[in-house]
């Protein structure tokens, strides 16, 4: 689940997207691989729209808008196998091409705010979702689902979302804004840039001296070990649960890992925001001097430590991610889905 931006926009926006020619159907092809992959995307939200995104279309591609005041919602299915959990909510349905990564844009605009977000997403052969996008009190939510269906029951599986962006794509568009170049390095310069780094560190930031002994990590990855084996319930080989256990322990390292990854990069990104600015500027940002803007100082601040917060979750999302590849991987490989809903899906 992940949540993202609300803001106010200007009214008339049902009308402004009749202007721009967003089409009922929109302008995505669907993929035509015998074993391409299923989407279904439910949106309650005024407006709501999903585009399709790659290396040879940085610009994107519209499929459809729903709930819109003046456009009847499309109609665009796929006969997916599974169907909806209920046809009162609309949704519309595409396919896309296997094994090829992909960057989804979700986009809504209602009379009062605008709602957007986008992640990296690499459909699986074959493979069936459904991606939802609703509201949540003043919070725009997205969720995205795949389906698969064990003996009884269609059983619908979480996938992390994490956007990778396109890196080919920079500079191409508004959306993807090459970063501006930073001045020339001077000794003064750097000096100055140090001091407001340095001392915009708060104790939250740092990493934890200490990490997990040896024994404290393997008593950690025998208790997750053992309650998905009673859990799960199943007869599978030693191979299976020996390759599941050194995942765990995979995961449990990278995660350790994360507060000092996010705290070197703040530096770098700070040092390298800072460098943007002219030599009068960085020195209205080193604290307790005389050419000191508090105001300016702090608002800096803020705003790389949001920045800080962000990158966190943004790391967590991308190492757990990266375990939910190697568990789906392995419960494909031995066939668990098809015995156990709660399976690994990526």
């Amino acid at each position: 689940m992940s949540s993202f931006f609300t803001g106010r926009v200007l009214g008339a926006v049902a009308f402004a997207l009749i202007l721009s020619g967003c089409s009922v159907s929109g302008s995505y092809p669907d993929a035509t691989e015998l074993d391409a992959a299923k989407l279904r995307f439910i949106s309650d939200m005024s407006s709501a729209t999903l585009s399709v995104l790659d290396e040879q279309h940085c610009g994107g591609q519209t499929t459809g808008i729903l709930n819109n005041l003046f456009l009847a919602n499309t109609r665009r299915r796929v006969d997916m196998s599974m169907p909806p959990v209920s046809d009162k909510t609309p949704y519309l349905e595409i396919r896309l091409s296997p094994n090829k990564e992909l960057l989804l844009h979700l986009n809504t605009q209602g009379t009062g705010s605008v709602c957007g977000m986008a992640f990296t997403f690499t459909p699986q052969s074959g493979a069936e979702y459904e991606l939802t996008f609703n509201r949540a009190g003043s919070q725009c939510m997205t969720m995205l689902k795949r389906l698969h269906q064990v003996p009884g029951q269609v059983a619908r599986s979480p996938v992390p979302l994490v956007n990778k962006g396109i890196p080919s794509c920079m500079g191409a568009n508004a959306l993807f804004p090459v970063p501006a170049k930073g001045l020339p390095a001077t000794p003064e310069r750097d000096g100055l840039i140090e001091q407001i780094v340095s001392q915009s560190i708060i104790t939250e930031m740092k990493p934890g001296a200490t990490s997990l002994s040896e024994s404290a990590q393997v008593e950690a990855v025998d208790l997750v070990v053992n309650k998905r084996k009673q859990q799960m319930n199943l007869d599978l080989p030693d191979a299976y649960w020996v390759q599941y256990r050194q995942n765990v322990a995979t995961y449990l390292v990278q995660t350790q890992g994360i507060k000092a990854n996010a705290f070197d990069q703040y530096k770098v990104e700070y040092r390298t925001r800072l460098s943007r600015l002219d030599t009068p500027s960085i020195k209205a940002l080193v604290p307790d001097t005389q050419a000191t803007d508090v105001t300016q100082a702090l608002a800096t601040n803020g705003a790389m430590l949001q920045y800080y917060h962000r990158l966190n979750e943004q790391l967590q999302k991308e190492v757990m991610a990266n375990n939910w590849a190697r568990m789906a991987e392995l419960d494909k490989r031995y066939g668990v889905c098809e015995r156990y809903a709660q399976c690994w899906q990526n």
